[in-house]
């Protein structure tokens, strides 16, 4: 028997877990004195590493599940949540998404520009939210966050990757993969 996992469905409990952490989750609070907001770097993550299918069904869930269970109107985190992870899969053949600090900087890029969008949209809607250099504070240290959330959902990828997927089939086990039998007339 062999067990295969639907990878839309484990990314979606996954985010709905991480939604429900940051909403439930009173330390940081605590500590920080806002809660941060790690969904900017999940769509950074989805944007380099999958399909664009992925990318619209994680921004629309995401941000349902993150209008939900905040302060936010419903549906205001859905159109920068998918901006940010579409420019990311759009251009993801120029990013060198493996290194470890160009991962940073799109998560630290990915925060803010979330955050941007959300305060624009809440302003075209007339609604008033409190701005101010704390708030803007606030936000440079959860673009900090985001940038540092991104390596670790890559580094989180390749462990549940490795763990549930088997290692590709090598049919030659030679030690020396250039030796040819030569045969002659008697061979």
């Amino acid at each position: 028997m062999t067990l295969r996992f639907n990878k839309m469905l484990v990314l979606l409990l996954g985010v709905y877990f991480l939604i429900f952490l940051q909403s439930h989750w009173q330390v940081p609070r605590l500590w920080l004195g806002f809660q941060p907001d790690l969904t900017p770097a999940l769509m950074v993550f989805v944007g380099l590493t999958m399909g664009a299918g992925y990318v619209s069904s994680i921004a629309l869930m995401s941000g349902l599940w993150l209008d939900s269970l905040s302060a936010n109107p419903f549906g205001m985190s859905i159109f920068p949540l998918f901006l940010v992870g579409w420019i990311v899969f759009c251009f993801r053949k120029k990013i060198m998404a493996v290194e470890f600090m160009a991962q940073i900087y799109l998560g630290i890029l990915g925060g803010l520009l979330v955050f941007l969008l959300q305060l624009t949209l809440l302003k075209l809607l007339s609604f008033n939210p409190l701005i101010g250099w704390g708030m803007f504070f606030f936000a440079m240290l959860n673009a900090f966050f985001c940038g540092l959330a991104v390596p670790f959902f890559y580094l989180l990828h390749k462990w549940f990757k490795s763990l549930f997927s088997h290692s590709s089939y090598e049919p030659n086990n030679w030690r020396n993969n250039n030796r040819q039998i030569v045969r002659g007339k008697n061979y």
